[in-house]
């Protein structure tokens, strides 16, 4: 393999951090059909974060298809490979970590549990792409508390990547889990982390590989509801959430959710909840109102 690491830093002693230990991180820039030799993973967590082009993660025999924007999450005892496509070479970020008794090793035990599943394992984060960044530069270039940026860096990531599970539908308990299901997850998966960069929903199209009228008659034949609904829900439900918090304005809000207009964003809200998004706010910050 004639693969170039821009950083490839493994510890033979794991990085101790507050609440778990680091055993790699780097990036790669694929140069050969075969980026990563199949092996074993022990009792590590990785996450491969394609920064660019596409390929094939393939886990215990499964093979998976991933591209620019997709974070894999491996497993403990996985046994993995990394092949990228001849013509749109893989450059992404990996890193490995295990983590220490506590709230963050029982979530990832209940990811591990519930998406055990390779197909199971991609989610896209706009969010974590540049926290691995950071984390790779400043091991590259230690300064003044680098122990405690890094430590605030890797909590960020963990959460993240909980978040990024805990707030997608899991995929049924069958191994028998159709194509369907499959583009379904990651349509609801995509919507669900990019609900503030999204300004289309044809967007879905230039991600997935597949025409918006084909994605769109599959997700209602598949979940019984349109992707423009599920779409609506859940940028609605970001703008509750917002409202409580109290920090943003009402046209903060709907510029930041890329409505038409602020009027565009009430007229919704209202619809929605039986209350305008200003009547909500004050509500809500006065007596934690609940629509």
């Amino acid at each position: 393999m004639n693969n170039h690491f821009h950083l490839n830093k493994i510890f033979t002693e794991p990085l101790e951090f507050e609440d778990l230990y680091v055993a790699q991180i780097g990036r790669l820039y694929s140069k050969s059909t075969t980026a990563i030799e199949p092996h074993t993973h022990t009792d590590l967590f990785e996450l491969t974060v394609v920064t660019e082009g596409r390929g094939v993660i393939t886990t215990n025999g499964v093979a998976v298809q991933v591209q620019q924007g997709d974070i894999y999450l491996s497993q403990p005892r996985d046994i993995h490979q990394i092949e990228t496509h001849p013509e749109q070479l893989l450059k992404y970020d990996f890193f490995a970590f295990s983590l220490k008794e506590g709230l963050f090793r029982d979530a990832f035990v209940r990811i591990a549990r519930d998406y055990h599943a390779p197909t199971a394992r991609v989610f896209r984060d706009e969010r974590i792409r540049p926290l691995i960044g950071n984390a790779i530069a400043e091991l590259n270039a230690r300064g003044p508390f680098s122990d405690e940026l890094l430590s605030a860096l890797f909590r960020q990531i963990v959460i993240y990547v909980v978040r990024g599970f805990q707030e997608t539908v899991p995929p049924p308990a069958s191994d028998n889990v159709t194509h369907a299901e499959i583009l379904c997850y990651r349509l609801m998966n995509y919507i669900d982390t990019h609900l503030y960069s999204l300004k289309s929903l044809e967007e879905l199209s230039a991600v997935n590989d597949y025409s918006y009228g084909y994605l769109s008659a599959l997700f209602k034949k598949t979940t019984s509801q349109t992707l423009s609904h599920y779409y609506h829900r859940k940028r609605l439900d970001a703008a509750r959430h917002l409202l409580q918090e109290n920090k943003l304005t009402v046209t903060e809000i709907s510029e930041a959710l890329n409505y038409a207009s602020v009027y565009a964003f009430s007229k919704a809200f209202r619809k929605q909840f039986g209350i305008s998004p200003r009547e909500y706010q004050k509500n809500g910050a006065e007596e934690g109102y609940r629509p």
